[in-house]
């Protein structure tokens, strides 16, 4: 069996447009929370010159705290979840495209110089093996004879047209099976001895199908000699015909699998004053529990310490209880 390395300049340059990242934590604070919690920290230490203001700041912050209903939550697009065990995945994503599987690609081609009479197929025709896709008139014994496919598969390719002449050599049709195809994964110098046949495959496109799950089937044996990228290739089952030849394609590829006690999704993390926090729900209200992260994958990240399994918590829409927290705190100060 015959494996060939696909054009990888083209996979690199794909990279670039498609604008592959890592997801980012970071979440927009407002700049009203820091200046009051400036002015917070200004008049504790004209009452007390001698308190320790980095001790009374995380006072405040353990006992900062707001009341909203969970139904006016959920309006608001919160979601609540129940802190849990889970299994991390670290990934790396790099570029793929989707190719034809060369070893289902039939040519058809006249036995002899011939003369094209008939034409029956045209592209984009789906054929069984042993359909008769032309006639042919031989030039020496003017004897006519068919042209059939050897596979079943679609027409992708045309070169026999009526009147035409053809010598053995020339390829009149190209039939290929469109069922199975071949993604073809460039490796980066780094990532060519961590990738590795049997591991999981989450391909996805900007414009197409949805993203599908499959493994590495094949690791190339050789790097290219000009770019210095390796050659990871997947078995794609294209039976409902969604993948297209010619596709670019981003391939998040699991390296390792890890079990950890808690974790949360990357938007169940909120900046207040200064700190990474999760809401957290004691009794009827939301508390910002600052916490410490672990590792992290594309949808969940590990929680070391701030949150214990069986919490209830606020997994989607934070920066509601957030600003709900921060309009009860600026309420607070004008009362004073």
């Amino acid at each position: 069996m015959k494996h060939t390395l696909p054009s990888l300049s083209r996979l690199i340059c794909a990279a670039l447009v498609m604008g592959m990242g890592l997801p980012a934590f970071a979440q927009g604070d407002a700049g009203h929370a820091h200046e009051q919690k400036a002015q917070k920290k200004h008049t504790e230490a004209h009452a007390d010159s001698g308190s320790d203001t980095k001790h009374a700041g995380h006072e405040e912050h353990e006992n900062a705290a707001t009341e909203l209903a969970l139904d006016e939550l959920k309006a608001l697009g919160g979601v609540v979840a129940i802190a849990g065990p889970t299994t991390l995945k670290r990934t790396v994503t790099l570029p793929g495209e989707i190719r034809l599987d060369k070893e289902a690609v039939a040519h058809v081609s006249p036995r002899y110089a011939a003369q094209i009479v008939e034409v029956n197929a045209r592209i984009g025709d789906v054929v069984e093996a042993g359909d008769t896709l032309a006639v042919a008139e031989s030039s020496q014994t003017l004897q006519r004879f068919e042209l059939k496919s050897l596979v079943g598969g679609t027409v992708i390719d045309r070169h026999a047209s009526l009147g035409e002449q053809l010598q053995p050599s020339d390829a009149a049709f190209e039939i290929a099976d469109l069922t199975r195809l071949w993604v073809d994964i460039a490796l980066y110098p780094r990532q060519i001895g961590r990738i590795k046949q049997g591991q999981p495959v989450r391909l996805t496109t900007a414009f197409g199908p949805k993203p599908v799950t499959a493994t590495v089937d094949y690791i190339a044996p050789l790097v290219d000699e000009q770019l210095r990228t390796g050659l990871a290739r997947v078995y794609l089952d294209n039976e409902a015909g969604h993948w297209k030849p010619g596709m670019f394609v981003e391939a998040e590829v699991t390296l390792a699998e890890s079990p950890v006690a808690v974790a949360v999704p990357p938007s169940a993390l909120i900046n207040y004053e200064g700190e990474t926090v999760v809401f957290v729900r004691e009794g009827e209200r939301w508390h910002p529990r600052p916490v410490t992260l672990g590792e992290e994958s594309r949808e969940q990240v590990e929680i070391l310490s701030g949150l214990e399994a069986g919490e209830a918590y606020v997994s989607e829409g934070g920066f509601v209880v957030k600003a709900n927290l921060l309009k009860s705190e600026l309420e607070a100060g004008h009362h004073h």
